[in-house]
């Protein structure tokens, strides 16, 4: 006997496949206009024919109009997604489809099969001409190697995209919601953590949110990571991981749409649980978006910022029990909200156990390998910033592994410890302290310090002949590092006052300029303005 979920109707199918009909098309279309087109309109430019060729892309199908073509990617699955499961919304067409003689899991089988064909399709037949083209469009060169990785990476994130989509679909009910949520459920895990931290720097001295929230948003949310594959292809990691959760999500949908009642076509949330899971998940984001708002008003007034989590939480309480209640004049459930307000309460014990025993961690010497202090949060992050550059830097510029440094380092980490983080920016200095373990492992902190504070405490660290080395960014440069011309222009006016590209008299420059900086103390930490090479 067949299992539902592998067996198939054709009648079925082709009645899902007619719906998303316009969207397949539609997806075709764009993909041809994007790709083999957008090859030809290069071809006609032959100055662009020029940098595509010397900018020495691995893949050159993934250059092309790659931008272009993910925003195809990240609307036409969730519309997909929509279509194909609005039956579930409508109280005569979910009474008509489950009224069939088919399982539930036959029916989501469907669903599934309709969009990935109507989705796959539309890629498949593009790496096609893409392939046949190929004599056609010399300069330009690709293999089909290439071909095969644009249409795998392609596919893997339509459909991961219509998967999110008609997991949500079973949850929600309005297809204006579920479309917001099919998006939102990529950004509001990572959100919350970059709110939670933006929040939680202003009571935990010495939290690095700016290290944490910069990693998060680089690789943390699927929609900002997936935009950057040109640049940064998946890892074997990331590909498991996402594969892992795309079964994962798949076979979550199929046990909730057997459990899914049905006559819940009218909930705007189907379960009661996942409704108030809802409502108390993004009633938080809306009192953290509060608070911040007005601690950035206010300068870390902790009343104001107080008043900023209640009018925050009140404010977005209220409007999701509109949206959940489908009107504007709601009953207001207060007992929820007592209860929201309880669960807050409770984990403020916790967090403010983690928060002192955070404060108060202070490695000991011997277990630091290498130790980083400075006003970025990664050593020249802003300096050599990117890859062409980042082959000229060393590999552990920045760090510095003496004794002594290390000690004094410890020693202006715990003079920050006792110094309360200012809120304001513009009288304030940011500083990064990064250890690098012995065990492997990193311990990273960051304060913001009036500048005169921040001048007294370090005084004795700018000293440091291997601060001032590790501080400045020309001794962060390999020995073998090719320098081709020297510009050096005034940071006050912006005024350019010198080019040079004689190699004896850049050596030369070099040099002096190396003689002179290590013969007064470092300029980091001290608010020091100077020309810049």
């Amino acid at each position: 006997m067949k299992s539902g979920i592998l067996s198939f109707n054709r009648g079925l199918f082709l009645q899902h496949t007619r719906s998303i009909l316009w969207i397949g098309l539609f997806f075709l279309l764009s993909q041809v206009v994007l790709l083999p087109l957008g090859l030809f309109v290069v071809l006609r430019d032959e100055w662009g024919v020029k940098s595509l060729i010397e900018a020495n892309n691995e893949n050159v199908l993934l250059t092309v109009s790659f931008s272009l073509q993910y925003v195809t990617y990240m609307v036409f699955p969730v519309l997909a997604g929509i279509v194909l499961t609005s039956y579930m919304t409508k109280k005569s067409s979910s009474d008509f489809m489950h009224s069939l003689p088919f399982k539930r899991d036959t029916l989501l089988t469907h669903v599934y099969t309709a969009g990935a064909v109507s989705l796959g399709v539309p890629i498949l037949l593009n790496a096609i001409i893409l392939f046949l083209m190929r004599p056609f469009v010399k300069p330009i060169t690709y293999t089909a190697g290439d071909i095969a990785e644009w249409a795998g990476v392609s596919l893997f994130i339509v459909l991961f995209m219509f998967i999110v989509t008609v997991l949500i679909g079973l949850f929600i009910g309005p297809a204006i919601l579920q479309g917001v949520m099919a998006y939102g459920v990529f950004i509001l895990p990572a959100a919350l953590i970059f709110l939670t931290l933006n929040n939680a720097r202003y009571f935990i001295n010495g939290l690095a949110a700016d290290s944490y929230t910069s990693k998060i948003i680089e690789d943390g949310i699927f929609l900002v990571r997936a935009a950057s594959y040109e640049t940064r292809p998946f890892s074997g990691t990331e590909w498991a991981v996402y594969l892992i959760l795309a079964i994962l999500m798949m076979a979550i949908s199929y046990y909730v749409y057997k459990v899914r009642p049905a006559e819940a076509v009218d909930e705007t949330i189907v379960f009661p649980f996942f409704r108030w899971a809802f409502i108390f998940i993004l009633t938080f984001a809306a009192m953290l978006v509060g608070g911040t708002y007005f601690a950035m008003l206010l300068e870390n007034s902790s009343g104001w910022m107080i008043a900023g989590y209640v009018i925050g939480a009140v404010a977005g309480y209220t409007l999701l029990q509109m949206i959940v209640q489908k009107s504007l004049r709601l009953v207001w459930p207060w007992k929820g909200f007592l209860f929201y307000a309880l669960l807050i309460c409770i984990l403020l014990v916790p967090t403010a156990i983690f928060a002192k025993s955070y404060e108060k961690a202070l490695p000991d010497a011997n277990e630091i390998e290498k130790v980083y202090i400075g006003g970025e949060t990664e050593p020249f992050s802003g300096t050599f910033y990117d890859e062409e550059q980042t082959k000229l830097k060393k590999v552990d510029a920045g760090f510095m592994t003496g004794s002594d440094s290390i000690e004094e380092v410890r020693r202006v980490h715990w003079n920050l410890m006792g110094i309360q983080n200012k809120a304001s920016v513009l009288d304030s200095y940011p500083v990064t302290i990064t250890y690098s373990m012995k065990d492997g492992s990193r311990m990273q902190r960051q304060y913001w310090v009036a500048t005169v504070e921040l001048a007294d405490v370090t005084k004795e660290l700018r000293q440091n002949v291997e601060f001032i080395k590790a501080s400045n960014s020309l001794f962060a440069l390999k020995d073998t590092a090719a320098l081709n011309y020297l510009t050096i222009y005034n940071n006050v006016t912006g005024a350019q006052m010198a080019n040079i590209a004689e190699e004896k008299a850049i050596k030369a420059i070099r040099a002096a300029i190396e003689r002179d900086t290590l013969s007064s103390e470092a300029d980091t930490f001290n608010n020091a303005v100077d020309s810049t090479v």
